[in-house]
């Protein structure tokens, strides 16, 4: 039976849906000799293939291209905000599609989006994807900036392990040109300071601790940068209780709950400082 209130509801959808398709822009992809305009759908070993906006469907050689615009899908958008929201879920969610479908373009979403992905994989235990994805960004751009970013994770998943002597390896060969130069680029702060704060994660591991305090005193002095900064305060601060140093520690956990209250190791500094104090007291 014809029901007119769901067909209204129905052509409503249809425009809600035209509406999206017109406002996520045309990729375009440009040869010596030809424009194509449409949706690229993925991108792999024979070229970059793309769906035209007039109909049907080619693959454009990537040795042919001289110019190539690729606007990222609405997911690869959330995904991307949800990592920087610290909703790993969200993000592995909707960034995978950046490892099957678009790998290889050169583009800014693409390779932010691939180490998005890569890094919420390791925060979330996921090891063997995270080294998978990391090794591919290594593969697939060896010669990005972000492949320190690369660099680190595959470092980090070796501590995370508990894989202790690969890891200080990997971490002092990272550490290697930074031992003279004190003000690395800023772009690479927030990657040295977690060189260093897993150094010190590592020396924990081997049962070094004078060796890990000392790392951890690297982050803190010279590269105080989150999360590394206050993960490095709360750790510097266990190890001086360990070794009767109290008050030393009450100061490092002080300086965290301070200036960095929104850590996630504020609370638990908190907690130790709460703890200390009655030690003192009692």
């Amino acid at each position: 039976m014809y029901q007119p209130g769901l067909f209204r509801l129905a052509l409503i959808a249809v425009a809600l849906l035209l509406a999206a398709v017109r406002a996520w822009p045309e990729d375009v992809v440009q040869t010596k000799t030809q424009t194509f305009r449409g949706r690229v759908t993925s991108v792999d070993a024979t070229g970059v293939h793309i769906q035209l906006s007039q109909g049907g469907e080619v693959t454009v050689p990537r040795a042919g291209i001289v110019q190539l615009t690729v606007e990222p899908p609405p997911s690869v958008v959330r995904g991307l905000a949800a990592y920087e929201k610290g909703d790993l879920r969200e993000a592995l969610l909707n960034l995978g599609k950046i490892t099957t479908h678009y790998r290889g373009l050169d583009t800014g979403w693409v390779v932010t989006g691939l180490v998005y992905f890569a890094r919420a994989s390791l925060r979330a235990g996921q090891y063997d994807q995270a080294a998978q994805a990391f090794a591919s960004f290594q593969q697939t751009y060896p010669e990005h900036p972000l492949g320190l970013a690369a660099a680190v994770g595959l470092a980090a998943i070796e501590l995370s392990r508990k894989n202790y002597t690969n890891a200080l390896e990997r971490f002092q060969e990272l550490a290697e040109p930074y031992t003279q130069q004190i003000k690395p680029p800023k772009d690479q702060l927030p990657y040295v300071a977690e060189i260093y704060l897993g150094l010190g994660q590592t020396q924990e591991g081997l049962g070094h601790p004078a060796e890990a305090l000392n790392e951890y005193w690297r982050v803190i002095g010279l590269y105080p940068v989150e999360p590394s900064c206050s993960e490095a305060l709360y750790r510097a601060a266990e190890l001086l209780v360990k070794s009767n140093q109290p008050q030393k520690a009450e100061k490092m956990l002080t300086e965290l709950i301070e200036n960095y209250p929104a850590s996630s190791f504020a609370e638990r500094a908190v907690a130790l400082r709460k703890t200390l104090g009655s030690r003192r007291t009692n």
